[in-house]
């Protein structure tokens, strides 16, 4: 079985008609194929159930065990983007207590376990791309988790239970660095309480917060671990080039309120304990009342600007904390950014603000010095 899939997988590396492929081309040339090759019956329609349909939904194949649901699959035609399809399909996939869900344009393959705690965006736990991907590092993976006989016997499930926990224990290690750094930079009550009587223990004198503090500063920069960056925080979208959110269809930019010229403060000073006006970029004003809409404003004009590679600012970090996410859990203080499903930090200082307004500009392509800020 692993060989023969190798062996069409390879065929489809070749084939130069993919691109043109609409979703009955897809479902026919490569999703039935690979059917076949993991045992289903493709012929008989009480086991592979086309255009399933529940309650107004509908899903391109359930594949059914004595006549029971047991994995949802939804083709949309080849290369085609995903991200919009993933929330209709987990939800009637919960609702008819399936516990695996396949989400597939015929290359990409995103996999979805139903029975996890969370919401819709946390099922989400394994993904394949046949092209880009060398065969023999996801092949073992793909028919343990869609066999028939595995499907059968409950071997699939048990296969997304593992990978799912493997996925989740992987994302949990990509944050230690960082919840480290937040630890020593941010100490909190119980870190610097444990120091106290750590300390006090030694000398049998107990040492204020104030002295811990100053120590803590003094060796803040050897302790802080340098260049943290997670990986594989991102949802699928964000994992696959191929795919990328694209909410609306060329959305025109939001157009700037004009107020009157100001004189700009220096970017590359320091702005602790000063209070925003206003700040310019791409030669227009833009008035605000708090620092935090500096961001929320940028970020909704390049959500709109640039909305077909927007996801790019999920992947500026700063070296101790993240930025950006589709989870808002992941931030402190987070904020939807309009038209989109992406969350912005804002609990940052005036800083770390104009630091990561910076960095959006130069990942769309802008001079970061286009940017001046207004501030007392």
């Amino acid at each position: 079985m692993e060989k023969k899939i190798i062996s069409f997988i390879d065929e489809l590396k070749s084939n130069k008609k993919l691109s043109t492929f609409d979703e009955a081309s897809t479902k026919q040339a490569i999703v039935m194929r690979l059917l076949s090759f993991l045992e289903w019956d493709i012929f008989d329609v009480e086991e592979v159930y086309p255009d399933y349909s529940a309650n107004s939904s509908n899903v391109s194949y359930a594949l059914r065990i004595k006549n029971a649901n047991k994995v949802f699959i939804e083709v949309k035609r080849a290369y085609s983007k995903l991200d919009n399809y993933q929330k209709p399909l987990v939800n009637l996939a919960s609702r008819e207590d399936v516990n695996l869900a396949v989400l597939t344009n015929g290359i990409t393959w995103w996999f979805y376990l139903i029975s996890a705690n969370g919401s819709w965006q946390r099922k989400w736990f394994y993904s394949i791309d046949l092209i880009k991907q060398k065969a023999d590092t996801f092949v073992p993976n793909l028919m343990d988790l869609l066999t028939k006989s595995k499907v059968a016997k409950g071997q699939s499930l048990k296969a997304a239970k593992s990978l799912f926990q493997r996925k989740r224990q992987k994302l949990a290690a990509n944050f230690l660095p960082e919840a480290w750094n937040q630890i020593i930079s941010q100490p909190n009550k119980i870190f610097v309480e444990l120091l106290s009587e750590h300390t006090e223990k030694l000398c049998r004198y107990k040492v204020d917060t104030k002295s811990i503090q100053k120590f803590l500063d003094k060796h803040m920069d050897k302790w802080l671990l340098k260049n943290v960056a997670r990986t594989g925080a991102a949802p699928p979208s964000a994992t696959m080039a191929t795919d990328v959110l694209d909410l609306e269809d060329d959305p025109a930019p939001v157009k700037p309120k004009v107020s009157p010229k100001i004189e700009p403060a220096d970017t590359n000073q320091s702005f602790a304990d000063m209070s925003i006006r206003s700040f310019r970029f791409n030669g227009n004003n833009y008035p605000v009342h708090a620092w935090d809409e500096v961001l929320k404003t940028i970020c909704e004009y390049f959500a709109t600007s640039h909305s077909k590679d927007f996801e790019k600012v999920l992947w500026i970090t700063d070296a101790q904390k993240a930025c950006f996410s589709r989870y808002s859990d992941q931030l402190r203080i987070p904020e939807k950014i309009k038209r989109t499903d992406i969350f912005v930090e804002t609990k940052m200082t005036p800083d770390e603000v104009v630091k990561t307004a910076k960095k959006l500009l130069e990942e769309f392509g802008y001079d970061p010095n286009e940017l001046s800020i207004d501030a007392r």
